[in-house]
C-alpha cells in the first residue's frame, strides 16, 4: 500500500501531536527537562551573583559615581538568563526525545515499522515533536526573564537584538534535537536514558559555560567546550542579551578608562570564544552553529536509512 502526500502528511502531523502531548502530560519529564536550568537559578541565587557582582566592581573601582548598582545587577541578571536558555536547549532536547527510547522499550516501534509510513517520516515526527516541545519551554523562559528584567530595571536591549535572542534560541533548539536524536539512539532502556540525563543535566552548565565563564579555564579545555554547539549558542545569546547593558555602561564611564571596562567584561564573560587559539566573534558562531544543523541533519538522514 502505497501513502498519498497527503495521508503521509496526515500521518506525520498526527504522530508529530501525539509526540508533543506525551510530553507535556508527564510532568515529571516536563520537571526533570528544566532541572539543569533551576540548577543553575539556585547555584546563583546562593553562590555566584556576589561573586560576579565583587569581580565587576573591581573593574571599575575609583568610577563608582559612574556605573550603578542596578547597571550592574541588570548586566548579571542577563548573564544567568543566557545560561538558563543554554542549558534548557539542551536538557529539554534530550528529555523530549526520551520517547523514541520508551517506543522502543514498549515496542511501540514495531506497529511504526509494520505499518506503511517510512522511516523518515517517523524519525522527522520525534524531532519535530521534541522541537516544538524545547521551543515552547525555551520561548517561556526567555520571555518571563526579559519581563521580569524589564520590570526591576532597564535591560537596554535593541529591537534587533530581541529578534535576534528568538532567532538564536530556534537554532539551539534545533541543533540540540538533531544532536540529542543521534545519542538516545544508542539507548535501549529508559532507566538507562534517564542516568545518562542525570549526567548530562548535572554536567551541561558547567562544559557550555552556564555556571561559570569559559574563559576561566585553560585554552585546551576552552577548546573542548566551545567545540559543542550548545557553547556557541550560550554565547550568542549573551551577546545579544548582555551588549546592550554593557554599551550604556560604557558610555556611563564616557571613556575614562579608554574602553577597558567594555573589554575585560567582554573577555572575562565569554562574549567570544576561543577554539584551536582562535577567537570566534558572532558571525562565526551564528555560521558555526547553522553549519552543526546542516551536519548533525545529514548524519540523522544517513543512520535513519540504515536503521
Amino acid at each position: 500500500m502505497n501513502f498519498t502526500f497527503k495521508q503521509k502528511l496526515n500521518a506525520y502531523l498526527g504522530m508529530s501531536k501525539r509526540n508533543i502531548k506525551v510530553f507535556f502530560r508527564d510532568r515529571s519529564t516536563v520537571f526533570f527537562s528544566i532541572l539543569s536550568p533551576l540548577i543553575v537559578l539556585v547555584l546563583y541565587i546562593l553562590f555566584l551573583k556576589q561573586t560576579y557582582v565583587d569581580v565587576i566592581n573591581n573593574q571599575v573601582e575609583g568610577l563608582q559615581g559612574l556605573v550603578t548598582n542596578k547597571d550592574i545587577d541588570t548586566f548579571i541578571n542577563l548573564w544567568l538568563l543566557s545560561g538558563i536558555l543554554g542549558t534548557s536547549c539542551i536538557t529539554v532536547a534530550l528529555n523530549s526525545l526520551t520517547i523514541i527510547v520508551v517506543d522502543k522499550h514498549q515496542k511501540i516501534d514495531y506497529d511504526y515499522n509494520a505499518s506503511p509510513i517510512s522511516g523518515p517520516i517517523v524519525a522527522l515526527s520525534y524531532f519535530t515533536g521534541a522541537f516544538i516541545n524545547t521551543l515552547i519551554i525555551g520561548t517561556c523562559i526567555l520571555t518571563v526573564g526579559l519581563v521580569y528584567t524589564s520590570v526591576i530595571a532597564t535591560s537596554y536591549i535593541s529591537f534587533s537584538s530581541l529578534i535576534m535572542i528568538y532567532i538564536t534560541l530556534i537554532i539551539g533548539c534545533a541543533s540540540s534535537n538533531l544532536i540529542m536524536m543521534i545519542v538516545v539512539s544508542f539507548f535501549n532502556s529508559p532507566s538507562g536514558l534517564g542516568a545518562f540525563s542525570g549526567i548530562v543535566s548535572a554536567a551541561v552548565g558547567f562544559i557550555i559555560g552556564a555556571y561559570m565563564p569559559v574563559s576561566q579555564f585553560d585554552l585546551s579545555i576552552q577548546t573542548i567546550a566551545n567545540i559543542i554547539p550548545g557553547s556557541h549558542i550560550t554565547s550568542l545569546f549573551r551577546n545579544y542579551l548582555m551588549s546592550g547593558v554593557l554599551d550604556h555602561i560604557n558610555e556611563s564611564i564616557i571613556g575614562l578608562d579608554g574602553g577597558a571596562f567594555s573589554s575585560t567584561m567582554k573577555e572575562l564573560f565569554s562574549f567570544d570564544l576561543n577554539v584551536f587559539s582562535m577567537k570566534l566573534g558572532i558571525n562565526q558562531m551564528i555560521i558555526y552553529s547553522l553549519s552543526s544543523i546542516v551536519i548533525f541533519l545529514g548524519l540523522n538522514i544517513l543512520f535513519y536509512k540504515k536503521s
